[in-house]
């Protein structure tokens, strides 16, 4: 899962913000809108703080306030983010369809137990106004929320 040698870029690279192209956030803002009123998730591959793909996922526990990545869709991501392209998986996102885009206890807990927090970027996007999402990246290393800063391509950065 979380290698030492990479456990120690992470931490190097914990100022520095997350990138993610235009077309990359707006797959996450469009899977979001599309499973509202239900909790979207999925998985970004990418090197350091740079996303290279967005894998979106389907929602094990079809709920509109928790998510699970079904195993297989987290099993096809992993292969080809890290067997296939060499990349590491740089984030988890999922969507908050009636609340802030900030971690809840549940969030923080399940990265915690699962032990990508030491080791990946957690991406919220709040639908609590449709027609403005608002996405933030955290880190969750501990238990601890750490908000990085985002960066769109062509825009300022969102968050932080």
């Amino acid at each position: 899962m979380c290698s030492f040698h990479y456990e120690a870029e992470v931490t190097f690279r914990l100022a520095m913000p997350f990138h993610l192209t235009r077309i990359q956030y707006d797959q996450i803002v469009a899977q979001a809108r599309d499973e509202a009123p239900l909790e979207c998730c999925g998985i970004v591959g990418g090197r350091g703080d740079q996303a290279q793909k967005v894998y979106a996922a389907r929602n094990a526990d079809k709920s509109r306030v928790h998510y699970t990545i079904e195993p297989k869709d987290m099993l096809d991501a992993t292969r080809d983010i890290e067997d296939v392209n060499e990349w590491e998986i740089s984030a988890f996102f999922h969507s908050h369809p009636a609340s802030d885009a900030y971690p809840s206890p549940t969030d923080v807990r399940e990265a915690v137990q699962s032990g990508y927090s030491e080791c990946s970027r957690f991406i919220i996007v709040s639908l609590l106004n449709p027609e403005k999402p608002v996405m933030r990246c955290f880190w969750l290393r501990g238990g601890i929320v750490s908000e990085e800063a985002l960066v769109v391509a062509g825009n300022e950065r969102l968050g932080a």
